[in-house]
């Protein structure tokens, strides 16, 4: 499929003119007449000879890394002599890090980064992204061919300017054990859950319904999907933390509950421990997000199947998703050139998005999704029907990452702790989510 990028970028860039255009500074821009006005026609296009070499960070450090890695491979070659992407991989958080720190350091800083949706508020608060609204017209992007929680990420503020293109839609699917449990007993409601895990917990064999993690990610973003499956959210309209509201703190006590009075899962599971133990046969559920198909089908030496989260799809079903999009960062892309050639890679990615949907992810680009290509993808389907009806939250609350990484620790600590109530857990970090508010 890498062969086909080739081709298709080849013969773009063979029809299209290369036009140079002057300005008051060294940028160049292009638009259909050849004016000076920053637009682009339909046949978008590199601005002219000089190689542009372009640096690109993210965070994929699994498998999907690999797969980006190889997008960019075709599209240097592609765009050899033209566009180099270079691509720098870092640990999410040190990433983000890493932006704010050089902020306005054109030298330190890249000019493309795909993030997380539930950071875009954030970083355009601290004037580190720009809009993007004319990438629209750059790509020949349609709104109905996208996932529209994806679509719709990238639109911030009450004036809704484009700050990011999406890439993908990631939600948590439940991965099972198919030596543990039959194809009908698969559940798809969290009380047909619940009774599967206490029928097939064996604490004399060691074989556990769902090792649930006293400390992950995958957790907090289970107990963010009940949240919703259960008519509320980790803020209100007015984007007041409320996720220690009477039916937050019944979702937190079922989680409790099964870990430490059903016993469904060991009472300590550390770093990665749920996964070792679905690995080795002693757990039948495991949940995770896409990018962790590819890694599994490598490492885990059991048959593995993919199913929807419990409670996600039909008719109300919903579940908590992120999403990754495409920034470009404000400090190094104010040249039109540079930004043109930011837009022909980000164009590039959503015109193959095949090659993404087989490093592990949900493409946001609908279409794909009905090619028999994409549906050979068995083990992505659960994951592609979840994100048909998934949200992710009210992502244009500048605080909303902070708002949400306070929950996670609340649910983390209680879950940790078999003498913490939730209610105690959800009050304390409300509580510290508005002194940090104060602080502000």
């Amino acid at each position: 499929m890498i062969k086909s990028f080739f081709k298709k970028a080849v013969l773009a860039l063979s029809i299209l003119p290369l036009v140079s255009c002057g300005g008051n500074n060294s940028s160049s821009n292009v638009s259909s007449s050849g004016s000076n006005t920053g637009t682009t026609s339909s046949s978008s296009t590199v601005i002219d000879d000089s190689p542009v070499t372009l640096k690109f960070w993210n965070g994929f450090t699994g498998k999907d890394g690999d797969g980006m890695n190889d997008i960019v491979k075709a599209f240097n070659k592609a765009y050899e002599g033209k566009i180099t992407i270079q691509v720098d991989t870092i640990n999410w958080d040190s990433l983000f890090l890493k932006l704010i720190q050089n902020k306005g350091k054109e030298k330190y800083s890249p000019h493309i980064v795909a993030m997380g949706a539930n950071r875009l508020a954030q970083m355009k608060s601290k004037n580190i992204i720009r809009e993007i609204d004319d990438i629209v017209e750059y790509t020949e992007a349609k709104e109905e061919d996208y996932l529209s929680v994806s679509w719709n990420a990238g639109l911030l503020g009450d004036s809704g300017h484009r700050y990011s293109f999406p890439l993908d839609v990631h939600p948590t699917a439940m991965f099972y054990n198919k030596d543990l449990i039959s194809e009908d007993e698969i559940p798809t409601t969290w009380e047909e859950f619940e009774k599967v895990c206490k029928e097939k917990t064996n604490t004399d064999t060691g074989v556990y319904g769902w090792a649930i993690p006293n400390m992950y990610s995958i957790t907090k973003d289970i107990f963010a999907s009940m949240l919703l499956q259960n008519g509320t959210d980790m803020l209100d309209k007015d984007n007041n933390a409320i996720f220690n509201s009477d039916k937050a703190v019944e979702v937190l006590n079922r989680l409790q509950k099964w870990k430490y009075v059903d016993k469904i899962s060991p009472s300590s599971v550390g770093t990665s421990g749920d996964l070792t133990l679905f690995n080795s046969g002693k757990s039948v559920f495991y949940f995770d997000g896409p990018w962790s198909i590819n890694t599994l089908k490598d490492i885990s030496p059991i048959d593995i199947g993919v199913a929807p989260m419990p409670g996600s799809t039909g008719t109300n079903g919903i579940s908590y998703t992120g999403s990754h999009q495409f920034t470009l960062i404000d400090c190094t892309t104010q040249d039109e050139k540079i930004k043109n050639a930011c837009y022909e890679f980000i164009k590039f990615v959503s015109q193959n998005p095949l090659e993404w949907a087989k490093a592990g992810q949900v493409t946001a680009y609908k279409p794909v999704h009905n090619t028999d290509e994409y549906k050979a993808l068995t083990e992505l389907q659960p994951f592609t029907l979840e994100a048909e009806n998934a949200k992710v939250g009210n992502i244009d609350y500048e605080y909303y990452y902070e708002c949400y990484n306070y929950m996670g620790q609340a649910v983390a600590n209680c879950l940790n702790d078999s003498n913490l109530t939730a209610k105690q857990s959800l009050d304390s970090k409300v509580n510290l989510f508005k002194k940090f508010l104060n602080e502000q």
